[in-house]
């Protein structure tokens, strides 16, 4: 609770010294929501989810996924790799979803800036991205590598670790970042942080290389239906503006 607490009053902070709303007027929460919804669901969308899916049974059904793991534990792990994960874990929670909402809620009726146009894009990835997870999640009904049985294999309804909500969530504004930024260090920076948490699952013992694909799948979808219909709609504006008369 003091996590949440502290986040918030840190995003509240970082909107205040903004253009008010007053100034600007007002643009509500979910206006864009439904042409995010159709990029995301549209044909692009569903084919690179659909590589990511046979890539994920791929290394599901050949034993790729238990071998990746069991080298991973056995070679990898050790007490720095156990450390590191306590870092970047903490940014795939799910009460970045609400920290997230509160910051585009004051991006939409009380302050705009850099920070909170960016807190908004990631609520509206989570957004459009969260129904997809969650099918995926209890459709799929995969296992974790720490449970009783530890099977990748697909079971529908089984279980509800397909794909991980952690790599979702964590990747978002990251990738957001990626894709509002236009800085070469600064875009290769963000996107490698967007797998650092999924990597932190993997080395928990969380969830196979397959899920983490396509928990941060999801979240590339997402964020890139969120910034192709905001550039959409920029784009219309500056054709429908008159041009400045000599």
């Amino acid at each position: 609770m003091l996590i949440v607490f502290g986040l918030s009053l840190i995003c509240v902070l970082l909107v205040m010294p903004a253009v008010g709303r007053r100034q600007t007027g007002a643009v509500p929460l979910f206006k864009g929501t439904g042409g995010q919804w159709k990029k995301n669901y549209g044909r692009r969308a569903f084919l690179k989810l659909g590589v990511a899916l046979a890539g994920a049974g791929v290394l599901a059904y050949t034993g790729a996924d238990e071998a990746i793991e069991s080298f991973h534990s056995g070679t990898l792990r050790n007490d720095l790799t156990d450390r590191f994960p306590g870092l970047v874990k903490p940014i795939g929670e799910r009460y970045w979803f609400g920290n997230w909402g509160m910051v585009a809620a004051l991006d939409a009726w009380v302050r705009s800036n850099a920070f909170s146009r960016w807190g908004r894009a990631n609520f509206e990835a989570m957004v459009v991205g969260l129904p997809v997870l969650w099918t995926l999640q209890r459709g799929l009904g995969a296992n974790r590598p720490s449970s009783d049985d530890g099977s990748p294999r697909w079971r529908p309804m089984k279980a509800a670790n397909s794909a991980s909500g952690h790599a979702f969530i964590a990747a978002v504004p990251w990738l957001t970042l990626a894709r509002r930024n236009n800085l070469v260090p600064v875009k290769q920076g963000a996107r490698i942080a967007s797998v650092l948490t999924g990597w932190s699952r993997l080395n928990d013992r969380k969830h196979y290389v397959s899920q983490i694909i396509l928990g941060w799948t999801i979240a590339w979808n997402a964020v890139s239906a969120v910034a192709d219909d905001e550039a959409e709609k920029l784009s219309k504006v500056r054709i429908s503006e008159p041009e400045a008369e000599d």
